[in-house]
């Protein structure tokens, strides 16, 4: 998320109204972002942050505890990694956590500012943001969350090397606790956008610290609207009703997530009463009976990441690292015929992507457009980079991606590019990143802040353990021009200039090409006709938002 401030801005949240509340008044007549300027998409955040502030906190239709008599059941695409909600920056995994803990800020279903742990802040100076935190808020194990949670969580996250949230905490220095329910968050810099206040989930410091961080995430504690039951890794997670929430009851007793790569399975589910809703599912031939559908733009963007750094690479069948080329990375971007990847595979389910972000993301550059697939081309750029007969690659993927790979393999195959799929768990897949033991991987990455910084700081800005930025750059991938385009953007105030800077920072990446951009997916669900539920743009499923149908 991302807030514009200045010195002596204040955002007030205090808000007496419920997130479920918020998030339905947002739902009537908005159109999908991608349907508006993301210039305006970000500018509003402000205004509704402040906005929110006047409405009512009761919630009617919520049920009451005797009224939830039966669970929620979601079908989901891959495996959940971890309990742990700073470990990594992964949708299910954060999808699924959300439930169980909670931010201080939050994002609605359009990806618009909610209240959540903090009730408002104001930025009495260019390196201090003071955060007043909302009260009477209580853990799952009873105790009352405070500021000492707050500065444990954050102080947890910017002291991990390993933690998949550090980059949103990139312009952070420290947090000081004020009193019980204020902290001051210092920065490093002046800084024109604070990055993502409510991408640090709290945790309970004395808790922790007793218990231990591992058996701690055993049985973890939060302040959502669920609370930890238990963990079938690989297969299933399951939470109950937390009766203490500040938000309010919520209309399911039992939610569970059970893990089913194969969409036409999910699919099933639906049909067979096993799944209320699920997540990607193959198009139905026929009108469901049981289930309806919900289709949406996604805003992840599917990726190839190329190791176009080192002399020497791991998976190709050469002395030399032929990545470091860019004409045969550009050579791979000819290769591959997206739109009959839409057509055959996706089941035209899907958008062709010409950048790293999602058009309706600030930062989108309608200028760049994806050149159409050229095997003649491409392989006259293999040819003059010295490589006329191609070579062989090994793409690293998870299951689930298993056959957008190989449409992808028999596309670079046409090129001279011999592709070798080595499909792994989502767990071995993560490690073999984290070791740098790859030279090619698969990937998708969502922009869930709206605002293309994310993707630079994340993955392609020029690593920096001081800063924490470039914390995902698995190949080290250099370029000090977007480095210093990034900076500057973060220093000014004036959003066009801004826009006009990470547009540039696009170009210059679209150029050199360190990924290459697939697609862009269109997320299909599946939701049983006996509740109500209307799916969040981040794809973020919250047990929360849903309720018997009436």
């Amino acid at each position: 998320m991302l807030f514009i401030c200045g010195p002596g801005d204040m955002i007030a949240l205090d808000s007496a109204m419920s997130r479920r509340d918020s998030a339905e008044m947002c739902r009537m007549g908005t159109r999908s972002p991608w349907d508006r300027p993301a210039t305006s998409r970000i500018m509003c955040l402000l205004l509704y942050a402040l906005l929110i502030g006047s409405c009512g906190k009761d919630n009617p239709g919520r049920a009451k505890k005797s009224e939830r008599t039966r669970p929620l059941s979601v079908a989901i695409d891959s495996e959940v990694l971890t309990l742990d909600p700073h470990r990594y920056n992964e949708t299910i995994t954060l999808s699924v956590l959300e439930n169980m803990f909670e931010s201080l800020v939050a994002q609605d279903a359009n990806l618009r500012v909610v209240p959540a742990l903090a009730t408002g802040w104001e930025t009495p100076d260019d390196l201090t943001w003071r955060v007043h935190i909302r009260r009477n808020v209580r853990f799952h194990d009873g105790t009352e969350m405070t500021s000492a949670d707050v500065k444990f969580s954050y102080d947890r996250v910017l002291s991990s090397p390993d933690s998949g949230l550090r980059n949103f905490l990139n312009a952070v220095r420290s947090v000081e606790i004020i009193d019980a329910y204020t902290v001051d968050v210092k920065l490093n810099t002046p800084c024109g956008v604070v990055a993502n206040l409510g991408a640090i989930y709290i945790l309970p410091a004395d808790d922790m610290r007793t218990r231990g961080e591992n058996r701690f995430f055993e049985s973890p504690v939060g302040t959502g609207p669920y609370r930890f039951s238990g963990w079938k890794k690989g297969e299933r997670v399951w939470m109950h009703a937390f009766d203490g929430y500040w938000g309010g009851p919520s209309a399911f007793e039992l939610l569970e997530f059970r893990t089913e790569p194969d969409r036409e399975a999910r699919r099933r589910m639906l049909e067979s009463g096993e799944a209320d809703i699920a997540l990607n599912i193959s198009t139905p031939s026929e009108p469901p009976l049981n289930y309806r559908t919900y289709n949406q733009p996604d805003l992840h963007l599917h990726y190839i990441a190329l190791d176009a750094v080192r002399r020497k690479t791991p998976y190709v069948n050469l002395p030399a690292n032929p990545l470091t080329d860019t004409r045969v990375r550009r050579a791979i971007l000819l290769g591959i015929d997206t739109e009959g990847l839409i057509r055959d595979v996706l089941g035209r389910s899907g958008y062709r992507a010409s950048q790293l972000v999602t058009p309706s993301v600030f930062g989108f550059d309608p200028t760049i457009r994806r050149p159409e697939p050229d095997p003649e081309a491409a392989r006259r750029l293999l040819a003059g980079a010295g490589y006329p007969g191609g070579f062989g690659l090994t793409l690293d993927l998870q299951p689930n991606r298993r056959a957008v790979a190989e449409y992808i393999r028999q596309s670079l195959e046409k090129i001279g590019i011999r592709l070798s799929l080595n499909v792994v768990s989502k767990d071995v897949f993560y490690d073999k990143l984290n070791r740098r033991d790859t030279s090619a991987y698969y990937f998708a990455i969502s922009c869930t802040s709206g605002d293309s910084s994310e993707v630079f700081e994340y993955g392609l800005h020029t690593p920096d353990p001081s800063s924490r930025l470039g914390i995902r750059n698995i190949f080290r991938y250099s370029n000090r021009r977007i480095d210093d385009l990034l900076l500057r953007s973060h220093a000014t105030r004036d959003e066009r200039e801004r826009l006009g800077l990470l547009q540039q920072a696009m170009r210059i990446v679209m150029e050199d090409l360190p990924w290459i951009p697939v697609y862009i997916p269109e997320t299909v669900y599946g939701i049983s006709k006996s509740i109500s539920f209307t799916p969040r743009l981040d794809d973020h499923v919250l047990g929360w938002d849903a309720k018997p149908a009436e």
